[in-house]
């Protein structure tokens, strides 16, 4: 799933950025980070410019976005935490848009695939992971115009719908990707 996500980014232009927030403490010791999409890595944390190691000193949440301090403060101290985001979606956004991903590829009869506990079953080719990513890219996106991997190069009409669009994709990979095996080229040398 997270070379999925990692495709998704990168077609959307979703990029990891450096963010820092700056807090002078007065009376509470939580504070709430700007950016809501913080990468996997831990913020760092700085109290008077000397960073504060987490151990018993801090602890951060990802689901309420916010730095608990623990050690002692006094009031005035200037606490500095600094952190990568990503500026437009988070990672269980883009996996929502991953298993939609997946339902139009069973809808149009490409493939079916399920998602447990942000697995995808069965494991999919990187050809059918760049699939994944371009069609959540264009429901994410629906005005793309165009798409490239080193399997396959799409250009899109200009009035195009998602759907169509998804279709497009669908029905090029299948005709890049169709798969041959020994037999059917037995046959058709005969």
């Amino acid at each position: 799933m997270d070379t999925i996500i990692d495709k998704i980014r990168g077609l959307i232009n979703d990029s990891l950025e450096k963010g820092s927030d700056f807090y002078t403490y007065e009376s509470r010791k939580i504070f709430t980070l700007t950016e809501s999409n913080i990468s996997t890595s831990i913020p760092k944390l700085f109290k008077n410019g000397t960073e504060i190691a987490s151990s018993g000193n801090w602890s951060y949440s990802s689901v309420t976005n916010k730095i608990t301090y623990t050690a002692a403060l006094v009031v005035g101290d200037l606490i500095e935490i600094t952190y990568t985001a990503y500026k437009k979606y988070s990672d269980t956004e883009l996996i929502g848009y991953i298993k939609a991903a997946i339902t139009y590829l069973s809808v149009y009869k490409y493939k079916t695939f399920t998602v447990r506990n942000n697995i995808i079953i069965p494991t999919p080719s990187e050809a059918q992971e760049n699939l994944i990513a371009l069609i959540a890219s264009i429901i994410i996106l629906p005005s793309i115009k165009q798409y490239r991997t080193p399997e396959i190069a799409i250009t899109f009409a200009e009035n195009m719908s998602k759907e169509e669009k998804i279709d497009q994709s669908i029905g090029q990979y299948n005709k890049c990707l169709g798969s041959l095996d020994y037999n059917s080229i037995q046959d058709s040398e005969d």
